[in-house]
This record gives structure tokens, sequence and C-alpha cells, in this order.
């Protein structure tokens, strides 16, 4: 190789080609960043997003399969102190209560009975349910079977003598 290209090589390409591969390294680091934190931070950002936006129209669909025990009253306490339940109006609410333990023969009915809430609470328009549940996690799954592809479904849980809202059902 004549020394005038080796020189040309050594003193002009090699700087060239260690810019133009830092620079390159940009657009890489980025997109590595980007989808180990940033996806995170978007995810989490619209999880919380969805837990405030109540709907244009929310219903509450209360599943109370606890012997002896209303969960009604605490739910309705709950709901006069929440601005957005508050609003919901009783036609757009529905429960399901049983006063005798769950069995397997229960199941069918109970199922028939979430189907009855579901076409209720989408013949009203809900675009978003406010779930409390109290009893068996079998009867949630049912719910969660039911509703998945229909209304947003957002989750409460009972916690230190008020509801916690959990967010979605589905997260995306």
């Amino acid at each position: 190789m004549p020394d005038a290209l080796r020189a040309f090589i050594t003193d002009w390409l090699d700087p060239v080609g260690i810019v133009l591969g830092l620079i390159a390294l940009v657009p890489i680091f980025w997109t590595w960043w980007d989808v180990v934190v940033g996806r995170r931070r978007r995810e989490r950002r619209w999880f919380d997003g969805i837990r405030r936006q109540p709907g244009e129209r929310p219903a509450i669909l209360m599943v109370d399969l606890l012997p002896g025990k209303d969960v009604r009253a605490s739910v309705e306490n709950f709901r006069r102190r929440d601005d957005v339940l508050a609003a919901i109006p009783d036609e757009r609410m529905v429960s399901i209560v049983r006063e005798q333990p769950l069995t397997p023969a229960d199941m069918p009915e109970l199922h028939r009975e979430l189907r009855a809430a579901a076409a209720h609470l989408l013949k009203a328009g809900a675009d978003c349910i406010h779930y409390f549940h109290a009893g068996p996690a079998i009867a949630a799954a049912l719910v969660g079977g039911e509703f998945a592809n229909g209304a947003r479904v957002m989750l409460y849980q009972h916690d230190g003598g008020s509801y916690c809202n959990l967010g979605p059902l589905r997260v995306r």
C-alpha cells in the first residue's frame, strides 16, 4: 500500500469512522433506553391515567358471595365519598348477592346472573365498570371471563375499612 494512501486512511478515515461510530451509537443507546426504561414508565403512566378516568358512562357491579355479610353498605359508604362513583345513577348499578355458601351446583346459575348483569350494564351504555367483589376467587375469574372483551373493568379491594382502586382488569 502506498504511503500516501496509508496516511490518508490513518489521518482522515480513522477519525471520521470513529465519529460516525459514535454518532451511530446515539440512536442505538436511545432505543435500548426506551425499550428498557421508557416502556415501563409509559405503561405505569398509562395505568395511572386509566385508574383516574371514570369513563363517559360508568357503572358499578357488586358481587357479594359471602354468607352472613352484607358488603353493599360499605360499598355505598365508599361510593358517597368518591365523586366519580357518587355520580353513577342507580340504573347503572347491579348487585349479585348470595346468602348461602357457593357450591359447584350454584356455578351455572351464578354464570347466568353474571351474563344478565353484563347484558344489563352494556345495554345501559356502560363504558367503565367499577367492580367490587366479596367472595371466592373462582367467582372473580368468572367475572373476568365475562367482562374481558367488553367495557373497561376497574377493580376495587377492601383495605382497612375502605376500598382501594387497583386499576383495570385488563392491561392493554
